[in-house]
């Protein structure tokens, strides 16, 4: 098997750099690499998290639908088993996201995925603990999370400014023989 390059994203999903990150950079190396790119999606951001008696309660970056669409995000990345399903999901989403609900029924007629399931993850517990998750995971990263995006590569965050402008080159740049994507 050849070398993959893991790439996770820790992202807000009303956050206007993460929204251009996954468009213009995300998507399109994607596009490129899929055969050789791990795509890991960790909605969460600069939130907030605090156990309840009855679950969890979230403040987040961008109010209460950011909160909202953080949780939408979070069911989808667990619900859609296929990688490139999953990232075009969040890419729609995070395209139009003012209203996440209605959103995510306009993706869902573009995209073939089970919108129940994620209906169903979004609105019980399961939402909210799979959130939760993603915060524990973005505040575990060292140095903390002070931008988002925040990009790790093989698990190192180093260079952020570099894969926020290029990660096609950035990833490329970790294969020991790129594959013939990196070099056209």
């Amino acid at each position: 098997a050849s070398q993959k390059v893991h790439v996770a994203v820790y992202y807000e999903a009303l956050c206007p750099d993460s929204r251009s990150f996954v468009l213009k950079q995300l998507n399109p190396t994607y596009q490129k690499l899929s055969t050789n790119i791990e795509v890991e999606l960790v909605p969460y951001g600069k939130a907030k998290t605090t156990k309840t008696s009855d679950g969890y309660q979230f403040i987040c970056q961008h109010g209460p639908i950011e909160c909202q669409a953080n949780i939408i995000h979070a069911c989808s990345i667990d619900v859609i088993k296929d990688p490139s399903v999953q990232l075009q999901f969040v890419a729609c989403m995070i395209e139009n996201n003012i209203d996440p609900v209605r959103i995510m029924k306009t993706c869902a007629e573009r995209i073939p995925i089970d919108l129940e399931s994620i209906k169903k993850c979004s609105n019980t517990g399961r939402g909210q603990e799979l959130l939760a998750k993603y915060g524990e995971m973005t505040n575990s990263l060292v140095p903390r999370v002070s931008f988002i995006p925040t990009i790790t590569l093989d698990g190192s965050s180093e260079h952020q400014v570099r894969i926020l402008k290029n990660l096609l080159k950035e990833v490329c740049q970790r294969f020991k023989v790129p594959p013939k994507e990196c070099l056209s």
